[in-house]
């Protein structure tokens, strides 16, 4: 039989598989957004941040209900639900500020855990003046990077889980926590896709257009050389006999 201790061990280690598997699928698979860019960004997304938190704190309120065991099962539902809210809610300011096509993986991780991993983070972004730059991840760095986040978000939900033994108090305080961290992700996202003001194109993918016509452009130059450099030799030798 199992102690105590041993069964503590296999419960956390089965959750932070489950965390991790939501959060990869997550930033695996961005959601669309029906937004367009709006003319007065700023408002629009106080707006947006405010409905998503609303509906992520209603959410998180109403499968916080239950309690016992039941509560412990429905934990699961309620943060995989939460967090598709926000990777929304991510989506929805990108586009209202016209930034859509920058949302990479990487940016989406930063808006998602900046406020509740700082410490994991600190080298994703990089502030360079008014500008934040995310720093593109090999697919092994960043799956290394979503099992450390699924770490340290599986312990601060375990601590969340003894709320829901409280009925009532339980969902309510479960509720609030989720207002207040649907509210850092949408100011997170906001700060970032504010700082992209005058970029039209994210970086990797203006790089990957223009060095393609140059290199077809240097291979008909080198192309035309070499045939120069033919002629030239067999006017050379046809002058020399």
């Amino acid at each position: 039989m199992l102690n105590f201790k041993e069964y503590k061990d296999k419960k956390e280690e089965s959750i932070q598989e489950l965390v991790y598997s939501i959060i990869f699928n997550l930033i695996t698979d961005i959601p669309d957004s029906l937004l367009c860019p709006n003319k007065d960004p700023d408002k629009r997304a106080d707006l947006l941040i405010k409905q998503a938190a609303l509906k992520a704190a209603a959410v998180s309120t109403t499968l916080s209900v239950p309690a016992g065991l039941t509560g412990v099962l429905t934990s699961i539902p309620d943060i995989a639900a939460v967090w598709r809210i926000q990777a929304q809610l991510v989506s929805d300011l990108a586009c209202t500020y016209g930034k859509f096509a920058m949302l990479s993986r990487e940016a989406m991780v930063w808006c998602l855990f900046r406020h509740s991993a700082a410490s994991l983070l600190r080298d994703v972004a990089v502030r360079t003046g008014s500008r934040i730059v995310v720093q593109k991840l090999s697919f092994t760095a960043l799956q290394k990077l979503l099992q450390k986040i699924g770490v340290k978000v599986s312990a601060n939900f375990l601590g969340r889980i003894a709320l829901r033994a409280i009925p009532a108090i339980g969902a309510i305080g479960n509720g609030a926590y989720t207002y207040f961290d649907t509210t850092e992700v949408g100011k997170t996202a906001m700060v970032y896709f504010k700082s992209l003001e005058g970029i039209e194109k994210p970086e990797l993918v203006e790089n990957s257009i223009d060095k393609e016509p140059e290199a077809s452009e240097n291979d008909e130059s080198d192309t035309a050389n070499e045939s120069d450099e033919t002629k030239f030799s067999d006017d050379s030798q046809s002058h020399y006999f």
